[in-house]
């Protein structure tokens, strides 16, 4: 009947599969990405722009905070010698001079080279143990590396506040070629006149900061590491998960294409046999006589080959009762048709 050839699934290419896995659209592969990289930015921040100031500040809080016990044990040396002054146990140049020498051998730190020293409100060296040239001088026109009067700026502290801190250059302890900044807290023991101080220096400040700040920064990288390795395994499943979405959703499409192309196929099928079926049902002009259909292009044909060429019908040829009479009278019929009536209507063919 001239049917066209109907469509069939074929799979896909190799390269048609690679250039579907590479056509994630910017929004999908944002949507991958952005989580493990903002998880991961904002770990960087708090590291680098909160953890490690915190860190840093908080251990210069704990130095100041020792260097404040430390010049507090040192007045509490100082009050034991005053209250042996008060019982007239001793006299105050005695008791001063006591605590002078002690206070002297006083040393702390990781090389035990960390001190103390005394002035007085003139202000007067009274102790320094690595500066004895300057005992007894006169410090109101002294400057350090900087040009900063600084006991000068000590005394102005203690007379407003009592205590407090001072910032100054100054000789690393006994090794007066090097000078370095140093940050020091000063107290005034009332009683004498006396100011104690003691310092750290920032240099020895700055670089604990930085083996801590490095030791920090190892675990934090090490951290990092971790949840990088685990964010990219992450986001390797989700593309493998989108990928293999996007080939079902292909998949889909194409069958849903192929399935609409046979739908037609198969509706024009039907709908060419259904109208060949109407030119059948529709008024045929036939030959009352011979029997003969003539076709829509005025062509008389025979009723068998008009129906055959219109239809799936075929034709088998015999011959019926009546007519085997008229055409054999001569002949005995009853063996051929027993139970055959002689009418002309519902023959049935042997």
């Amino acid at each position: 009947m001239g049917m066209q050839k109907r469509a069939t699934w074929q799979p896909h290419t190799h390269m048609e599969i690679l250039i579907m896995m590479n056509s994630f659209s910017k929004t999908e592969i944002f949507k991958i990405v952005a989580p493990s990289l903002l998880a991961m930015l904002l770990f960087i921040f708090t590291l680098f722009g909160i953890a490690l100031p915190a860190s840093q500040k908080n251990l210069l809080h704990q130095k100041q905070l020792m260097l404040v016990e430390l010049v507090h044990t040192v007045c509490s040396t100082l009050e034991h010698y005053d209250a042996l002054i008060k019982e007239g146990k001793i006299s105050l140049a005695e008791a001063q001079g006591l605590a002078k020498e002690q206070i002297r051998t006083l040393h702390y730190g990781p090389a035990h080279k960390d001190y103390y020293w005394i002035n007085d409100l003139q202000p007067r060296m009274i102790m320094h143990p690595y500066r004895p040239d300057l005992e007894q001088q006169d410090l109101s026109t002294f400057s350090d590396a900087s040009g900063k009067h600084l006991f000068t700026e000590i005394v102005q502290v203690v007379k407003k506040d009592g205590a407090g801190f001072v910032p100054y250059m100054w000789q690393f302890n006994d090794d007066p070629q090097h000078v370095g900044s140093k940050l020091s807290y000063v107290r005034l023991f009332q009683p004498w006149g006396w100011v104690i101080g003691t310092g750290v220096y920032l240099d020895d400040v700055h670089a604990e900061i930085a083996k801590i700040s490095k030791k920090l920064i190892y675990i934090s990288l090490a951290i990092l590491f971790f949840i990088a390795g685990i964010s990219f395994f992450i986001i390797d499943q989700q593309v493998k998960n989108l990928r293999q979405r996007q080939l079902a959703e292909t998949e889909v499409e194409r069958y849903r294409q192929n399935l609409e192309k046979l739908v037609e196929e198969r509706t024009e099928e039907l709908q060419l046999a259904q109208s060949k079926i109407k030119i059948l049902n529709g008024f045929l002009p036939i030959c009352s006589n011979c029997k003969k259909i003539r076709d829509d292009k005025g062509y008389w044909n025979q009723i068998e080959s008009y129906i055959r060429d219109h239809s799936e019908a075929e034709f088998t040829h015999g011959i019926c009762p009546v007519c085997a009479k008229e055409l054999y009278p001569d002949l005995d019929l009853s063996k051929l048709f027993p139970a055959e009536s002689t009418g002309t209507e519902g023959q049935k063919n042997p």
